[in-house]
This record gives structure tokens, C-alpha cells and sequence, in this order.
């Protein structure tokens, strides 16, 4: 068994597909294909299967399996960081989960700084849910993920608290109010995210007497689309303040009263076998995050 096994692997499981992987491990396809099979006949066992359309699949014993060769991989990633780190350079790929109520804004200028400082790190990013930023993180998908932060979880640094508002179209009845209580929205039509809403997390974290069912008339993809239908007039929504900007013409922006806060936090594995480059990212995040506070951006 290699590290060069393994790592063709990851990629493969990670890519679908040998071609994909060969260029990422800056192999031929070739060379990736007889990796994998040279592992399975010492293994003794099948770990992946390709149909004839040429779609892979793991078999039962190859998801186990890869799952301890994700570990391996990101290990062996670690203490090269480790080794490069105390000569004084910061290296290597870093793998970052976000859930979409991170700004775009923030984020791109979190990275532009990070890259500007560790221009030798490589900065991949996955969009993710709450669910799949947890799975992410225990199946070393990614390294860390902004998430909501838990004051019980000790792999968890609180980065900056938003606020959940409430968007609605300026014609709306609502407009003048300023701010309201989630109560008062129970007769509402909702417009809200296919995956994970702000009514998961109420309902996951806020009080009971807070907790509503909504009305949900649209469930859509991605932000963008749920602004436009709430300028149409076609519900209302519900999202942090970082994702809402004062100048969404057509719109009014109202507060929660009493205010319903959301803690972000970057969260990892585990802090204490965090690579040297996946706490440069967290202090680069906390330093940003400090500096927005301070003038008054968060």
C-alpha cells in the first residue's frame, strides 16, 4: 500500500472519473488505473466499478475504505505543512466549506487577504448546507467550514453574530413597520431556500414560543432568484442581514423583535490537529471579522 494509492483514491472518488483524477495527481490515466488495481489485488477485494457507460461507483467496502484514506491523505498533507510551517513557510491545499449566508463580498475579500499573506496555499471552496459541512468536515472532505457556531463545541471559533431579517416588497403592508415579531408572519407566503432556511435554524437553536410554521409558497436554488420574486411581490423571505443589502430596490428590510441572532463560527475537526495552514486561515478570518466590527460593517 502507497500514499500515491490512496491518493488516487481520494481523487478518484472525489473527481468520478480516472481521466479528471490522472490530472490532478499529474499522472496518465494509465498510471491511476493501475494504482487502484494494484491496491485491490492486495487488498484482495473490489473497491470501485465502472459500468459500461463508464460511471464509478464504490462498492460498500470501498466507502469504508476511502473514508480512511481521506484521513491518511489529509494526515500526510499535515505534516508536510508541518515540516514546510517551521521553516517558516506556510504551504499546501486548504479545503474550505461555507454555507451560503457567508456575504460573497466577505468571503472573496477573506480570500484575497489570505492569498495575499500564504501565497503559497491553494484555496478550494465547497458550498455546502449545515448538514454537509458537518458530513464534509468527519469524512476530511474539507478542512474547516464557516458554520453556525456552538459555544459547547470546542472545535468551533466564533467569527462575528448576524441578525435574521425579514425582506419584503415595498408595496407590502408590512413596510412601515420597522421591525416585527416572528409571530405575527404566520399568515405570510414565504419564499425560501431549497435546502437549508432561517426557519431550520429557529427551529433548530431559537426558543420555543419564537418557533413558526410558514407558509412556504416557493422553495428556489440560490439567493438571487429568491430577491427578484420578493421585488415581484410574490412572498416574502427571511435571511442574515451580511445577505441583504440596502439598496435591493423594490424592497424593505425589517428587523426581528425581540432579534433572533445567528452566530458564525469557523469550525474543524479538531483544533488541536488543525494544519499550519488551516489556523493562518482562521486568524486571518478573525483579524477581518475584528476589523469589520470595529467599523461597524458587521
Amino acid at each position: 500500500m502507497t500514499l500515491t494509492q490512496l491518493q488516487c483514491l481520494v481523487a478518484l472518488a472525489k473527481l468520478g472519473s480516472f481521466t479528471e483524477a490522472a490530472v490532478q495527481m499529474n499522472l496518465t490515466q494509465s498510471a491511476v488505473s493501475h494504482a487502484l488495481t494494484a491496491f485491490e489485488n492486495e487488498l484482495n477485494i473490489t473497491l470501485i466499478v465502472r459500468n459500461r457507460k463508464g460511471i464509478i461507483t464504490f462498492t460498500p467496502v470501498g466507502k469504508r475504505i476511502l473514508e480512511y484514506a481521506r484521513s491518511i491523505v489529509s494526515y500526510a498533507e499535515a505534516i508536510v505543512q508541518e515540516a514546510k510551517a517551521e521553516q517558516g513557510e506556510i504551504t499546501g491545499k486548504l479545503r474550505i466549506g461555507y454555507i451560503p449566508f457567508i456575504h460573497a463580498g466577505m468571503l472573496a475579500r477573506i480570500i484575497t487577504v489570505f492569498q495575499e499573506r500564504y501565497p503559497n496555499v491553494e484555496v478550494v471552496l465547497f458550498e455546502g448546507t449545515l448538514l454537509e459541512i458537518e458530513d464534509w468536515l468527519s469524512q476530511n472532505i474539507i478542512d474547516a467550514g464557516f458554520s453556525l457556531h456552538s459555544s459547547v463545541e470546542k472545535n468551533s471559533t466564533l467569527i462575528l453574530t448576524d441578525e435574521l431579517c425579514v425582506l419584503v416588497p415595498s408595496g407590502h403592508h408590512l413596510k412601515e413597520r420597522g421591525s416585527i415579531a416572528l409571530s405575527e408572519l404566520g399568515a405570510e407566503h414565504f419564499i425560501l431556500s431549497k435546502d437549508e432556511c432561517s426557519f431550520d435554524i429557529i427551529n433548530q437553536s431559537g426558543p420555543e414560543k419564537e418557533k413558526i410554521n410558514p407558509h412556504v409558497r416557493f422553495r428556489v436554488q440560490d439567493s438571487a432568484t429568491i430577491f427578484a420574486m420578493v421585488q415581484e411581490g410574490l412572498g416574502i423571505t427571511l435571511l442574515p442581514r451580511m445577505m441583504l443589502s440596502n439598496n435591493l430596490e423594490g424592497t424593505t428590510i425589517l428587523s426581528l423583535d425581540p432579534p433572533h441572532l445567528l452566530p458564525i463560527g469557523m469550525v474543524v475537526k479538531s483544533q488541536q490537529r488543525s494544519s499550519p495552514a488551516v489556523q493562518a486561515f482562521i486568524d486571518v478570518v478573525s483579524m477581518l471579522a475584528t476589523m469589520g466590527k470595529d467599523r461597524g460593517e458587521l
